[in-house]
């Protein structure tokens, strides 16, 4: 019967929509085989794994959903503990939901996990190993507790009676069982694990320490060489302040007055040595050496007084 419409569909109508979705299974996977008449297998490898599918399409279908089941059992929130498939697909089922897109949500969902725990015939082993709480404490994993107990199903009525009275022979039978050594392992293991994580955090605690000490050290150098700095600024502004413009006009100006007033002595020094000569009052040699001297060192300051005029002209031109 239609879901939607609440009247029957005709045999033909359901086998083509059967048909229609199994072709569909086809499309998206490519390695399906057909068991027999509505049931089929898709086989696929997650990480090591092997893994099936058993996909068994009732004689209703698709108006009835599909019945899927994986082989060997893994641990994942779709799956149940008897390894059905309950994905978000054939929760919300209906006869209008694709066959194909459900299976290729569920084997790439299935994919995604690179380790995958695995329970042959649907049992859970007590042996196998987990995260260490190094590696995922946030989300710490534990033994799971099986189903079923096969060393309690082997006991008669009167052991599992004496096991009841006696608490100290129900304690003695708990601890060989496989799986409380499987918990015992375990939570050896976290124990080592935590251990190992609290020296790893000793030791980084001491490089931390090591670290900080080098932070301070290099703070301290940072704050001598910021010293250092402001010092050379403050020179470095003081001497850039002798060479603007303005301050080298000055200075042109006033080492042009020191020549011009040099000059000026000079000339005077050479007048005096001739009044002197002419007085008869020195010699001849001594005359031409001094008055020479005098007279050369008067032109030498002359020149470079020109020198200085015309450069301090060239800077009034220009703009300075």
């Amino acid at each position: 019967m239609n879901q939607s419409t609440g009247y029957p569909l005709s045999p033909t109508i359901v086998h083509l929509k059967r048909k229609k979705q199994i072709d569909s299974l086809r499309v998206f996977i490519k390695d399906v085989r057909e068991i027999h008449a509505g049931e089929y297998h898709v086989f696929f490898c997650s990480g090591n794994r092997e893994l099936t599918l058993k996909i068994q399409l009732p004689s209703d279908f698709p108006t009835q959903k599909p019945l899927i089941w994986i082989n060997p059992v893994i641990q994942h929130n779709w799956v149940t503990d008897n390894g059905r498939i309950m994905s978000p697909g054939l929760v919300n089922y209906s006869e209008h939901s694709d066959l194909g897109q459900i299976v290729h949500s569920i084997v790439r969902e299935m994919k995604k996990l690179p380790e995958i725990k695995s329970y042959p015939n649907g049992e859970r082993s007590g042996s196998e190993t987990f995260p260490s709480a190094s590696q995922q404490l946030s989300q710490q994993q534990y033994v799971p507790i099986p189903p079923f107990i096969p060393e309690l199903e082997s006991l008669s009525k009167n052991q599992i009676k004496n096991l009841s009275e006696h608490e100290d022979i129900l304690h003695q039978f708990v601890d060989e069982l496989p799986q409380a050594e499987a918990v015992a392992t375990d939570v050896k293991n976290h124990l080592d694990n935590v251990e190992k994580i609290a020296r790893n955090i000793g030791d980084l605690k001491k490089t931390l320490t090591n670290k900080r000490q080098l932070i301070l050290q290099h703070y301290e150098r940072l704050n001598e060489l910021k010293l250092e700095w402001d010092s050379s600024s403050t020179q470095h502004h003081n001497l850039s302040q002798c060479y603007l413009p303005n301050n080298i006009e000055f200075f042109f100006f006033m080492l042009q007055e020191s020549l011009r007033q040099a000059a000026t002595l000079a000339d005077e020094k050479s007048e005096e040595m001739a009044e002197v000569f002419l007085s008869g009052q020195m010699d001849v040699d001594t005359f031409l050496s001094s008055y020479t001297a005098s007279r050369t060192e008067s032109h030498i300051r002359k020149t470079k007084e020109e020198i200085l005029h015309k450069q301090l002209q060239e800077l009034q031109r220009l703009g300075y």
